[in-house]
């Protein structure tokens, strides 16, 4: 007799696409939020949906006490019952004012709580921001920003990250849809110039597959949420945000920390499950590949449906040899690699496997393949310090990755990202 409990669960809600999970509208869920809505006593009127991830939905909303658009992130009930990212983030605004990656880290401006059909919601308070840059590379023609944009997001990164680490936080999820691009203050806007610039928003009923009243659990319709990215290619002044802080934590107060970064990002310590004793050492890597990306077009490791074995292939493919410990305990190791280290040709995987070490993997960046054609500035070093940062950045040992406020004086920083970085905020004083 079959397992019925194996059996896939029907869907409740008939579903639709670029929305959050209407399957989540129930108890323990989304809250169900609509346009109007207002919270904490009146004083948050919602005008606009932002976006949303897998435990929130982000709101645009009108700030009466403060005449100025916040953001509010209201959790679903399930993740407010043990989220630690208010605390955090309350942590984070006490930190060292004048540390110069203190600006690329979101602002806590309040934080309440409130009971709603689904139980109860932390709802954060924050400034709006744009669209993520994968979202924004998503949209280019050729995705990617221009070379020095791409060179300041670097810079941008390492110095939101350092002021983090400075401040004792490990942040656990660095990747491209949490850093988000910042917008022009909204806040000479009325509401129908709002509406007039970036769109009203935009309402699709929701509907149960029985036909059934969705309410009071699920909103009558959701909201797609506006459009604030800006194509990458279209990209010149780029200030950057490094957003969600739900699975981040205090190291000091977190002796035995979980890394939730996604697998295709995440450090090799937690392929081969060692504990995570160096959480900062574990953002590095994970900055590592993520800036590869920031910088060309493509992911540094491209894999079939983020196979997690497909993935430690490539970390070797590109990077070479881990250590003994890793390599003597992959269980499927034969199915990638000779004894030898070198490929095994087996046809019968979706693709065909092609060595590529970093160095070639950076001429493949889409910046230009050949010296005389190529964007990087080859005869000065560029490429040669990019590949020593990522290779730093990406060491196999933990303890071998160098600290954020190390990698801030390598060549590749000093020469090239740090003075796009400048150049910019040079640029937008003048303008």
């Amino acid at each position: 007799m079959a397992d019925l409990s194996d059996l896939p669960m029907e869907d409740t809600y008939h579903p639709e696409v670029d929305i959050e999970n209407l399957e989540d509208y129930v108890p323990g869920g989304y809250h169900p939020t609509l346009i109007g809505d207002t919270f904490s006593s009146g004083r948050y009127t919602i005008v606009h949906k932002l976006g949303f991830g897998g435990y929130s939905t982000i709101w645009l909303a009108w700030d009466k006490q403060r005449l100025r658009y916040v953001s509010l992130k209201i959790l679903t009930a399930r993740a407010s019952s043990d989220s630690h990212e208010g605390d955090v983030l309350h942590y984070l605004v006490k930190g060292n004012l004048t540390h110069p990656g203190k600006r690329f880290i979101p602002p806590l401006l309040d934080q309440f709580r409130f009971h709603g059909p689904n139980g109860y919601h932390q709802c954060l308070v924050g400034k709006p921001a744009g669209g993520s840059v994968a979202k924004s590379k998503e949209d280019s023609t050729n995705l990617m920003f221009p070379l020095d944009a791409a060179r300041s997001i670097a810079a941008q990164l390492l110095l939101g990250l350092s002021y983090l680490h400075a401040n004792g936080i490990c942040h656990g999820d660095l990747h491209l849809r949490n850093f988000l691009l910042r917008i022009p203050d909204l806040d000479g806007l009325s509401i129908p110039e709002l509406y007039q610039r970036f769109g009203k928003p935009f309402e699709v009923p929701i509907r149960r597959v029985d036909g059934k009243p969705g309410e009071p659990h699920a909103p009558p319709y959701a909201i797609y949420p506006m459009s604030l990215s800006t194509p990458a290619n279209e990209v010149d002044n780029p200030e950057i945000i490094i957003s969600d802080y739900g699975t981040s934590f205090i190291i000091s107060q977190t002796p035995s920390p979980t890394i939730c970064t996604p697998a295709l990002y995440s450090p090799p310590e937690d392929f081969f499950n060692e504990p995570i004793t160096q959480p900062t050492a574990a953002d590095v890597w994970t900055l590592g590949v993520n800036l590869y990306e920031v910088l060309g077009e493509r992911p540094l490791f491209e894999t079939f449906a983020w196979d997690r074995d497909d993935i430690i292939a490539e970390m070797i493919n590109t990077l070479g040899q881990p250590p003994m410990r890793w390599w003597n305990s992959w269980v499927k190791r034969s199915e990638f690699f000779k004894e030898d280290g070198s490929w095994v040709a087996d046809f019968r995987r979706i693709s065909t496997p092609v060595f590529r070490r970093l160095r070639q993997r950076l001429w493949d960046m889409g910046r230009g393949e050949m010296e005389q054609m190529c964007e990087w500035d080859v005869t000065g070093g560029e490429l040669s310090a990019l590949e020593d940062l990522l290779r730093a950045m990406m060491a196999f040992e933990p303890a071998d990755r160098p600290t954020v406020d190390q990698l801030l004086r390598s060549e590749y920083m000093l020469k090239w990202a740090l003075p796009a970085w400048e150049r910019q905020k040079r640029q937008e004083r003048q303008e």
